[in-house]
C-alpha cells in the first residue's frame, strides 16, 4: 500500500513523541526509573504521551529561534517565584526539567542534583536545533549552556540519551562542518543570543521515519519539503508496507494532525537577565 501525508512542523513533532513515548527503553525507564526531559517544542509533547496529560508548568522551552533572533523564554530562565535579579546562568542550577519517575511526573529539581541521581537504566530526551543528511544532530548552546553539563554527567553516569528530531531542522552540510563555523565567541554581530553548534554524537536520534517505523513498521520517505500558511515548513512524505502496517501508521498520523503547541511569553529585552544578548539596535525592547 502506498499513501502520501503532510504534517507541519507541530504535527511533526506530536508524530515523534508518540513514537519515542512507545520506545522499550523510554517505557522502562518511566516505570522503575528516570525518564529526564528538557523542556522544548518536542519534548512537550512526549510528556503528554507519558503521562497523558500536558506539562503542569509555565515553562516549556529553553532557548528559541524566533524571527527576531535566537532569545530564551522569560520563566524558563528564571524558574517559578525568581525574579531577573536572582537568576542563575550557572547551568547546574536549572530547574525546569521535567521528571518521569517510578511512573508518575514528580517535583522540579536542579539539574546537578537529577543527573547525579540518573543510572544506565534511565534515560533523558533533549530536543536538538539541526539534523545533517547522515542523521548526525547539533544543539545550540548559549554563553553557559546545559548541553556541555549534560554530555559530561552521561559520560559519568551512563545514561542513554534520546533525541527527538523533526526534518524541519535539516541542514544540508555534516554537523561537525557546521559546527566548525559557528563560532559563539568570535561574533561581531547576532541576531540576538550568540550561540555555538554542539555535535552530539552518541544516542538515539528519532526524525518522522524512525517514527513511522517505530509506529506501525512501515516506511516513509520524504518527497517535499515547506509549505505556505500554516503549513510553513511543512514535510510530505510516502509511507510504503502492507496495508496493515500503512493503515497502521495513518491511525497515528490522523492522531497527530492539528497538533498546536503553547504561545511562545517571550522576555522583554530591558528586563532580561541574559548579560551576553546582542541585538542590533539603540532601543532592545
Amino acid at each position: 500500500m502506498l499513501a502520501q501525508i503532510v504534517l507541519t512542523p507541530a504535527e511533526s513533532k506530536k508524530l515523534i513523541a508518540k513514537a519515542v513515548a512507545k520506545m522499550d527503553v523510554v517505557k522502562q525507564a518511566a516505570q522503575k526509573g528516570i525518564v529526564a526531559l528538557h523542556p522544548s517544542s518536542s519534548t512537550y509533547f512526549i510528556v503528554e504521551e507519558m503521562t497523558g496529560a500536558k506539562p503542569p508548568t509555565n515553562h516549556w522551552v529553553c532557548g528559541v529561534v524566533t524571527a527576531r533572533g535566537m532569545c530564551v523564554e522569560m520563566a524558563m530562565v528564571l524558574g517559578d517565584g525568581y525574579t531577573p535579579r536572582e537568576a542563575s546562568m550557572d547551568p547546574a542550577d536549572l530547574r525546569a526539567t521535567w521528571i518521569v519517575e517510578n511512573g508518575s511526573l514528580v517535583a522540579e529539581e536542579s539539574l546537578s542534583r537529577l543527573l547525579y541521581r540518573m543510572t544506565p537504566s534511565d534515560v533523558f530526551i533533549k530536543g536538538v536545533n539541526a539534523i545533517d543528511p547522515s542523521g548526525n544532530v547539533g544543539i545550540l548552546y548559549g554563553h553557559q549552556g546545559s548541553i556541555g553539563y549534560l554530555m559530561a554527567a552521561k559520560q559519568k553516569r551512563g545514561f542513554g540519551m534520546i533525541y527527538p528530531a523533526g526534518l524541519e531542522k535539516l541542514i544540508p552540510i555534516p554537523i561537525r562542518e557546521a559546527a566548525k563555523h559557528a563560532k559563539q565567541a568570535d561574533f561581531e554581530y547576532a541576531m540576538g543570543m550568540p550561540v555555538g553548534l554542539f555535535p552530539c554524537s552518541e544516542g538515539t536520534v528519532v526524525n518522522e521515519m524512525r517514527a513511522i517505523e517505530i509506529l506501525s513498521g512501515a516506511e516513509a520517505v520524504p518527497m517535499a519539503a515547506g509549505g505556505l500558511g500554516e503549513a510553513a515548513g511543512a514535510l510530505t512524505l510516502v509511507i510504503t508496507g502492507s496495508r496493515e502496517q500503512v493503515g497502521k501508521a495513518l491511525i497515528f498520523v490522523e492522531q497527530s494532525k492539528g497538533a498546536r503547541l503553547p504561545q511562545l511569553r517571550l522576555c522583554h529585552c530591558e528586563g532580561c537577565p541574559v548579560p551576553h544578548c546582542r541585538f542590533p539596535m539603540a532601543d532592545r525592547s
